[in-house]
């Protein structure tokens, strides 16, 4: 049985801050305010559901069912069924929203804007609490943390100005926000991470047009500049980012649906290095994160 979700009080929801607009590559945002991001802790293994030092990956099924490959870099160690998502409702992403030390699901409904946090120890589910909803015209497109306080926050996009916004959380609870900057026409935020080691937290871009991908590099919500990829093979889509090779740098996660293949790619900032073959996916299941 789907466990439940424990009913929470909604959250007035206000967006605070200046209004980012980055209209190109390379351009510059103004600062924010608040002096977020000052203080990023270091980039740890978010998508490490075993507590083993290597990030998992997460698969699922189109009826919600999620399980959790363990693997050693891009060698696949075993596997353990997940929970169920309910009817409706999207896994968006990954975080420790809790701060026990264990990845927790981040789930969207596009119908309601209701987000939810599933708490998770290793693969099993242990409780769920609703998050701010979401407005309308907006959608929660990933989480990060961006004002350096060890806390994942949502960031949400709107499809039709292309305007990101980052929500500052503390667990499930929503204490303000601000505009992120806003994606350039046919590119699509995939995940974040921090890419050039600075302790802040980056956007990956994507174009599935030209299979060209960007990093964006942020100080708190602030666009600093923005510098190219490596492009995509056809047949390929970029899922997202994690240190796999324990480098301390990301590398991009590639996913066949068609041929249900695996590839991760090892960068240094934004620089391929070399690339390995991740495990097959099994028919039916397709890979969701990281």
């Amino acid at each position: 049985m789907t466990p439940l979700i424990q009913s929470k009080k909604l959250i007035a929801l206000t967006f605070i801050g200046f209004v980012l607009v980055c209209f190109a590559q390379g351009a510059r945002s103004v600062s924010p305010p608040d002096g977020v991001g000052e203080n990023q802790p270091a980039v740890t293994q978010r998508y490490d559901f075993n507590g083993d030092g290597h990030p998992d990956f997460v698969l699922i099924t189109t009826f919600g069912q999620t399980a959790i490959w363990y693997l050693n870099n891009n060698i696949y160690l075993s596997g353990a069924g997940g929970p169920t998502l309910p009817l409706d409702w999207d896994l968006i992403d990954a975080a420790d929203f809790n701060g026990n030390g264990h990845p927790d699901y981040a789930l969207f409904d596009s119908t309601t804007g209701r987000t939810a946090i599933w708490y998770l120890n290793n693969n099993i589910f242990v409780s769920g609490a609703y998050g701010p909803t979401i407005p309308a015209g907006w959608a929660l497109a990933a989480v990060g943390d961006f004002n350096g306080d060890a806390k994942p926050d949502y960031i949400l996009y709107n499809s039709t100005t292309r305007q990101t916004a980052i929500w500052y959380l503390n667990n499930n609870v929503y204490m303000t926000g601000g505009f992120g900057p806003t994606l350039p026409f046919l590119w699509q935020l995939v995940g974040v991470a921090d890419f050039n080691s600075d302790g802040h937290t980056d956007y990956i871009l994507y174009n599935a047009s030209t299979r060209q991908t960007a990093i964006w590099y942020l100080s708190g919500r602030s666009l600093i500049r923005g510098v190219f990829g490596p492009t995509i093979p056809s047949g390929f889509q970029l899922i997202g980012a994690a240190d796999f090779n324990g480098d301390g740098h990301p590398d991009y996660v590639l996913f066949n649906r068609q041929m249900h293949l695996t590839e991760i790619w090892y960068l240094i900032n934004n620089t391929f290095e070399s690339s390995a073959a991740g495990p097959d996916i099994p028919v039916g299941w397709r890979l969701r994160l990281p």
